[in-house]
């Protein structure tokens, strides 16, 4: 059968066509052919007996096609796969059956049929003939063969006729059938077209349905998650955190904030791709580890975040051991660099926060700390460091008034010459008084990094500084000042050039303004601060390692620099009787060959100075010389030592 052409949709759609109109045209063969068989009184016993036998068959095959109706009703509702090639032939064998049983019929019973029969007989088979054009339209085939089959033999049959009557008859007939041929094929052709135009359409839509659920997708997976690790973005993790919190307020959650350690290395030594790759497979490791009931996000950069249950403490301690020995792990791409591990902090719901953001925030507190102790471990929240953030806080906003408002100060310490005892420069130290209390600049400076007050706090101290490096023009030997320069600092492109503008400003020579910098710094982009390091040496500015010997490989960075100070840390002279001596002499005599200046700092008592002006330390610095003064006293200071060692 010529169904090939047909998309298994558009057989379906012409099916259902074709067996939607079964019924009433199988009703109307059987009333007809009963009619027919009985309508018409036959004294031949041979021609009734032949009838009812052409009756019997006709019926079996009209019982067939029902039976063959029902199974396609069956099968169309039970909405699994079938055979569409097979229904339609079925149906077109069913429907060229029958319509083959009219056409015997008429040539079987016709030499015994009188003429009302005859005429009764080809108006019933034009009348099924016509009926069919829409009846059969879903099968261009069977509608054509259809109406072919019920007209054309008998038709012609009646046309051959020597009876002027049957002969007109037959005429018509013929006629009727070319009409109903024909208009079977269009009718069928229109509703092909139709069916084809309505799956076309349904292809469409579906088309256009799959694309806008594509993009519906697409755009979930755009707005919740992070397009690098594939995890929930912070948007996404706060929402669905939250919805887990309000659905479920009596079970209890841990927050877990996981910051990277060592990352920035991985960057800035393999590159950004590398550090990319390196965070997919980390967002991979958090979730091996975690299970479908946790929700975790990349909560930016190099930080992630994990929403957890858990039954006691121990266990939540386990899963948070789990999650650091997996990133910690080593990685088989890169087994020769060093990897990244991380460090944790937790808080727990409801003790440390009754909302997400609480946890969040406390979590976050509780990580900072630990990686100000130690990297690569797990701190819980607790109270004490609530109260410490609560002072880190007050502390960030009254510095940066303290900024604004000129309440920071210099104070300022002598470094001597050791043979001569006289100054040959000051290192400017910052204080902060407030509300009475004394802060120290190691708690002060931390806070001032960690919420970015440290550039603008820094460039305030080196014009300060340049102030007073100013006030000492008029002395007959220049002394210089030193500040210190952090980290971050450094890190500015434009330090250099903003450094450049002070001095200018107070007409300060730049080799009379001592830039001391700890050796540690380098442990971070050796590279990048070497680069800032050589640019201010360029311009004429004195380069000072502070806090020489405790850092990151100290000869190396003295040899790439070409340093003029070295600062001997305190804890050398403390530690004079012991290796401290032997590590002095040591710096003392690569000095004198690389040619920079010693200082010792933490000098406190006369017998140290005497040790360390006898094995070559040129200068030096401690509260045995002086405690930092403050400026106004600094003067007086020099008057009094120009007036001691004249």
């Amino acid at each position: 059968m010529p169904y090939n052409n047909l998309s298994n949709n558009e057989r379906k759609e012409a099916l259902k066509i074709l067996y939607s109109n079964a019924i009433s045209g199988i009703a109307v063969s059987v009333l007809v052919s009963v009619a027919l068989v009985f309508a018409f009184d036959i004294t031949n016993e041979k021609t009734n007996h032949d009838k009812v036998v052409w009756l019997g068959i006709m019926m079996c095959v009209l019982t067939l096609r029902i039976i063959d109706v029902g199974l396609f009703l069956k099968a169309q509702n039970s909405r699994q796969p079938y055979n569409t090639h097979s229904y339609l032939n079925r149906f077109a064998i069913g429907c060229i059956s029958t319509a083959v049983f009219w056409c015997g019929y008429a040539l079987w019973f016709h030499s015994t049929s009188s003429t009302v029969e005859v005429t009764t007989t080809i108006a019933i088979l034009s009348a099924l003939a016509g009926g069919s054009a829409n009846l059969l339209s879903g099968s261009r085939f069977t509608a054509v063969l259809y109406s072919f089959t019920l007209l054309a033999p008998y038709s012609f049959l009646l046309a051959l006729s020597n009876d002027h009557y049957q002969h007109v008859l037959g005429l018509l007939g013929l006629t009727f059938a070319t009409i109903m041929i024909a208009s079977s094929y269009k009718s069928a052709t229109f509703t092909h077209s139709a069916i084809k135009l309505k799956n076309q359409n349904r292809e469409l839509l579906n088309e256009m349905e799959n694309k806008v659920e594509q993009r519906t997708e697409e755009i979930y997976r755009l707005s919740n998650t992070d397009p690098l690790t594939n995890l929930l973005n912070r948007t996404a993790f706060l929402k669905n955190a939250n919805k887990q919190l309000a659905d479920n307020p009596k079970e209890p959650f841990a927050l877990l904030f996981v910051d990277l350690d060592g990352f920035k290395q991985i960057n800035d030594s393999l590159g950004h791709k590398v550090g990319d790759k390196v965070l997919k497979e980390i967002a991979l490791r958090i979730s091996n580890v975690c299970n479908q009931q946790l929700y975790k996000c990349r909560w930016g950069g190099d930080e992630f975040l994990i929403l957890a249950t858990y039954q006691n403490q121990t266990e939540l301690i386990e899963f948070a051991n789990k999650v650091l020995q997996s990133i910690s792990a080593e990685h088989e791409t890169y087994k020769y660099q060093k990897w990244v591990s991380a460090t944790i902090g937790m808080a727990m719901y409801p003790e440390h926060g009754s909302d997400l953001n609480t946890l969040i925030r406390s979590a976050d507190i509780a990580m900072y700390h630990q990686k100000r102790m130690a990297k690569g471990n797990i701190n819980i929240y607790n109270d004490s460091l609530k109260l410490k953030q609560e002072r880190e806080y007050l502390l960030s906003q009254r510095l940066a008034s303290a900024i604004e408002e000129n309440s920071l100060r210099l104070v300022f310490q002598p470094i001597v010459d050791s043979k001569t005892s006289k100054v040959t420069s000051f290192e400017s130290l910052l204080r902060w008084q407030l509300d009475g209390e004394n802060i120290f600049p190691d708690e002060f400076i931390t806070i001032a990094e960690q919420y970015g007050l440290i550039t603008q706090m820094g460039l305030w101290v080196i014009e300060q500084a340049c102030i007073q490096a100013n006030k000492f023009n008029h002395l007959p030997t220049k002394i210089a000042v030193s500040v210190n320069v952090s980290v971050i600092q450094l890190q500015d492109p434009n330090f250099v050039t903003k450094v450049l503008k002070i001095v200018n400003n107070h007409q300060v020579e730049p080799k009379d303004l001592h830039i001391e910098i700890t050796e540690s710094v380098f442990a971070k982009d050796k590279l990048t601060f070497l680069t800032a390091v050589k640019a201010l040496q360029k311009q004429g500015f004195c380069i000072s390692i502070d806090d020489f010997g405790t850092g990151y490989s100290s000869l190396s960075s003295m040899l790439d620099i070409g340093v003029d100070i070295v600062k001997i840390d305190r804890s050398f002279i403390q530690n004079m009787d012991k290796r401290g001596l032997s590590i002095i002499h040591a710096i003392v005599q690569m000095a004198s060959s690389l040619d920079f200046t010693v200082v010792a700092e933490g000098v406190e008592t006369i017998e140290q100075a005497n040790t360390l002006t006898n094995i070559g330390v040129s200068h030096l610095q401690g509260y045995y010389f002086s405690k930092p003064m403050e400026v106004d006293f600094v003067d007086a200071y020099l008057n009094e030592q120009n007036k001691l060692y004249r």
